[in-house]
C-alpha cells in the first residue's frame, strides 16, 4: 500500500515538474519572438496614400519634425547588374558609396533623352542626388549618366521640371572632345538649354538648328575642351557662319565675333608641351549657319617646307631641308644654297594651307620645268626645259585645310621659280565648269575664264587634273545682241547641248564624230544668256560654237529672195568632215536629265561679230590665247 502511494506521489511531482519547464520554454519563446518580430526603432514615417510605397523616398520631415539629409554624389560605377538594389560606386564629389535604386527613380542620359536602370553599367560615370537613410545610403530620386563612360558632373536637364539643371555642379570639361552648351540666345545669355559632349566642332546645319529646342536663327553655342600639345608653334582656325571667338588657355587668338558670311579665320600661338583648354564660342544670326573649329602644328616648317637636291630629278636624300617663306626665287646664274649646284638641281616644297570654297587658278613662271599637285592631283604639267614661261592650272576646292605641293628643276644657266595662286570670282568670257563624268554631275573638278568655246583637245584630256575621255563641260556666258532672228551653230564629237535664254536650240546629245548642228531663233535688243553644253565619249574631242545673224530679204519686184544656207562650216584645227549642207537630225534619242542652271556670268568684253550680209555663213570663234599654256 505504502509502495502505491509513494509511486503515485512520485508520479504527480514529475508531471509537475514538467509543466513548470513548459511553462518557463512558452515564456522565453515568446520573448525571443517578439523580439525578432518587432520594428526596428526608426522615426516614425507620416501617413501615405493607399497604393504608395511604405518607404518614404522623398526625404520629408521625420516624426520628430527634423528633415533627411538631402545629398549628391558623383562617382564611378564600380559594381551594379540589372535589377540590383543597390549600385556600389567610387566617389568622385561627395561620399555616398552605395546608392539605392528605388521604384520612384528618373534615370536621364547627360543629353537629356529618358534612361532606365537597366542602362547604368561598371564603369560610367554617374550623378545622382537624393535622401539619406541611417545608415548613410542613398536613396536616389535622380540619376544621371552618360553614354561613353566619362564624367558629367550635372544632368543636362532636370527632369520633370525645367531643361535647365539649377544648384547642381558645373559640368566636367572633358579631355580630348568638346563640353558644348547649347543657348537659344546670340548672346551665350542665361542658362544653356542643352548641354552634350561633342567629338569635333565641324556643324554645317544650314537654315535648321542643331536641335528642336534651339531655334533656327539667333543661337549660340560655346565649346571647351582640354586637349594634349606638343612644343611647337601653332595656328587655330575657324570657319564660321556667323561669329566666333577662340581662347587659348583664357588667351583670345581669333576674334571674329561679327554677323558673316562663311568665312575662314586664324590666329597663331606658341604653346608648351602639356594639355592646354581650348575655348570657342560661336553665335549665329540669320540664315545659314555653320562652324569649323581645327588646328595644325606649324612645327618647324611653318611656311613652305623646301627640299633641295644636288640633281635635277629629286632623287635620293635631300642635300638641304629648310624653311621657306614662299617659292619666288631669282637665283640667276648663282646657287640656290651653298649645299646645292648652281645647275642642274631640284627642289620640292610642301605645304599644308587653308582655302576658302571656291573656283582656283594656280600659277607658275618658271626657268626650267615645273609641277604643281593640290590634294595630289597634278594640275601643272611643264616638266622640260624652258626660259620662264607662265602655266596655269585649274581646281575647285572646298572650304578647309588643302595639301600644295611644287615641284622645279633647272637644267642649266639662269634659275628661276615663281609659284602663286588667285581665286577667280569674275568671268570676263565663258564661264567653263569642267567635270570627271559624261554627264555634269556633282562638283566639277574645276572652273575657268575660257576665251571662246572653240577646242579641239583630239585624244588628249582639256588638262592634266582631267580624263581624256568620258568628261563634260558646261560654259555659259551673257551677251548683248540686237534684234534679229540669229542662227546658232555647234561642231562636236561627241554630244552637246546648246541654249538661248533657257530655250533649247541645239539638241544633239550623243554619240557622235564630229558634225555641225545649226539651229534659228529671234531675238530682241538685249542682254541674253548663251549655255553650252558637251560630253566627250572617247577618241576625239573638238567643240566648236558661234552663231551670226540672218539678213532680212529686201523686197524685189521679181521674186523674193530667202537667205542661202552656209556653204561651208568652220573647220576645226584637224581635219573633220566638212559637209555641204546642214546634216539631217537623226531619230531622237531618250533625252537626258537637264542639268541645273548656272548662275549668270559678268559681261564678256568682247562678242561674236555679226554679218550684214544676206547669204552669211556661221562665223567660226577664234582660238584661245589660254590655250597655249594652260594645264
Amino acid at each position: 500500500m505504502f509502495e502505491q502511494k509513494s509511486v503515485k506521489t512520485l508520479a504527480i511531482a514529475l508531471a509537475a515538474g514538467a509543466l513548470v519547464v513548459l511553462g518557463i520554454a512558452i515564456i522565453i519563446y515568446v520573448a525571443i519572438a517578439r523580439d525578432r518580430i518587432a520594428p526596428t526603432p526608426t522615426p516614425a514615417t507620416p501617413d501615405v496614400a493607399e497604393g504608395t510605397p511604405t518607404i518614404d523616398l522623398t526625404g520629408t520631415p521625420e516624426a520628430d519634425g527634423t528633415a533627411r539629409p538631402q545629398a549628391t554624389v558623383v562617382g564611378t560605377v564600380r559594381e551594379y547588374s540589372p535589377g540590383a538594389l543597390i549600385i556600389v560606386i567610387s566617389p568622385r564629389e561627395g561620399d555616398v558609396e552605395q546608392v539605392i535604386v528605388a521604384e520612384t527613380l528618373e534615370v536621364t542620359w547627360s543629353t537629356g533623352e529618358r534612361a532606365t536602370p537597366r542602362d547604368i553599367v561598371p564603369g560610367q560615370t554617374i550623378y545622382a542626388e537624393g535622401s539619406l537613410d541611417p545608415l548613410g545610403r542613398m536613396i536616389a530620386q535622380q540619376i544621371v549618366i552618360t553614354r561613353d563612360g566619362r564624367a558629367t558632373t550635372t544632368p543636362s536637364v532636370q527632369p520633370q521640371v525645367t531643361e535647365t539643371p539649377t544648384g547642381t555642379p558645373t559640368p566636367e570639361i572633358p579631355t580630348g572632345a568638346w563640353l558644348g552648351e547649347y543657348y537659344d540666345n546670340p548672346t551665350l545669355g542665361g542658362s544653356p538649354v542643352l548641354v552634350q559632349q561633342d567629338r569635333e566642332i565641324e556643324f554645317d546645319w544650314g537654315a535648321g538648328s542643331p536641335v528642336d529646342k534651339i531655334p533656327s536663327d539667333r543661337f549660340s553655342v560655346r565649346w571647351r575642351g582640354h586637349f594634349d600639345f606638343e612644343e611647337s608653334e601653332y595656328r587655330f582656325y575657324a570657319y564660321s557662319d556667323d561669329g566666333v571667338r577662340v581662347w587659348i588657355d583664357g588667351e583670345l587668338v581669333i576674334d571674329a565675333w561679327r554677323d558673316q558670311q562663311a568665312t575662314l579665320s586664324h590666329g597663331d600661338i606658341a604653346l608648351s608641351a602639356g594639355k592646354h583648354t581650348v575655348q570657342v564660342e560661336y553665335y549665329e544670326n540669320v540664315d545659314n549657319a555653320q562652324i569649323r573649329v581645327w588646328w595644325e602644328d606649324r612645327g618647324l616648317f611653318p611656311e613652305w617646307r623646301g627640299e633641295y637636291f644636288s640633281n635635277p630629278d629629286l632623287a635620293g636624300v635631300p642635300a638641304l631641308v629648310r624653311n621657306d617663306s614662299e617659292v619666288r626665287f631669282e637665283w640667276d646664274l648663282n646657287a640656290s644654297a651653298p649645299e646645292v649646284p648652281a645647275d642642274g638641281f631640284s627642289v620640292r616644297w610642301t605645304r599644308r594651307m587653308n582655302f576658302e570654297e571656291g573656283a582656283y587658278r594656280f600659277l607658275a613662271r618658271a626657268d626650267d620645268g615645273v609641277r604643281v599637285w593640290v590634294d595630289g592631283i597634278l594640275i601643272i604639267d611643264r616638266w622640260h626645259q624652258a626660259t620662264g614661261e607662265t602655266y596655269t592650272g585649274h581646281i575647285r576646292l572646298d572650304g578647309g585645310s588643302h595639301d600644295v605641293c611644287i615641284e622645279y628643276f633647272d637644267f642649266r644657266s639662269h634659275a628661276s621659280i615663281h609659284a602663286w595662286w588667285e581665286r577667280i570670282t569674275e568671268f570676263q568670257g565663258w564661264r567653263g565648269e569642267y567635270f570627271t563624268n559624261p554627264s555634269l554631275t556633282g562638283n566639277p573638278m574645276f572652273l575657268r575664264n575660257d576665251e571662246n568655246v572653240h577646242f579641239d583637245w583630239e585624244a588628249s584630256a582639256p588638262a592634266p587634273n582631267m580624263p581624256a575621255d568620258n568628261f563634260s563641260v558646261r560654259w555659259t556666258r551673257t551677251v548683248r545682241l540686237e534684234r534679229g532672228r540669229y542662227r546658232f551653230w555647234a561642231i562636236a564629237d561627241d554630244g552637246v547641248r546648246l541654249y538661248v535664254n533657257n530655250e533649247r536650240i541645239i539638241d544633239e546629245w550623243r554619240d557622235s564624230g564630229a558634225e555641225l548642228y545649226e539651229g534659228e531663233v529671234s531675238l530682241d535688243t538685249g542682254e541674253h544668256e548663251i549655255r553650252v553644253e558637251y560630253y566627250e565619249r572617247g577618241d576625239h574631242a573638238v567643240i566648236q560654237v558661234g552663231w551670226g545673224v540672218l539678213q532680212t530679204p529686201t523686197p524685189s519686184p521679181t521674186a523674193p529672195r530667202t537667205p542661202a544656207p552656209p556653204t561651208a562650216t568652220p573647220v576645226p584645227p584637224t581635219a573633220t568632215p566638212k559637209p555641204t549642207e546642214t546634216p539631217v537630225p537623226p531619230t531622237a534619242t531618250p533625252e537626258p536629265t537637264v542639268t541645273s542652271e548656272p548662275t549668270a556670268t559678268s559681261k564678256p568684253s568682247a562678242t561674236e561679230t555679226v554679218s550684214e550680209t544676206p547669204d552669211q555663213e556661221p562665223e567660226q570663234t577664234p582660238t584661245p590665247d589660254e590655250d597655249d599654256n594652260d594645264d
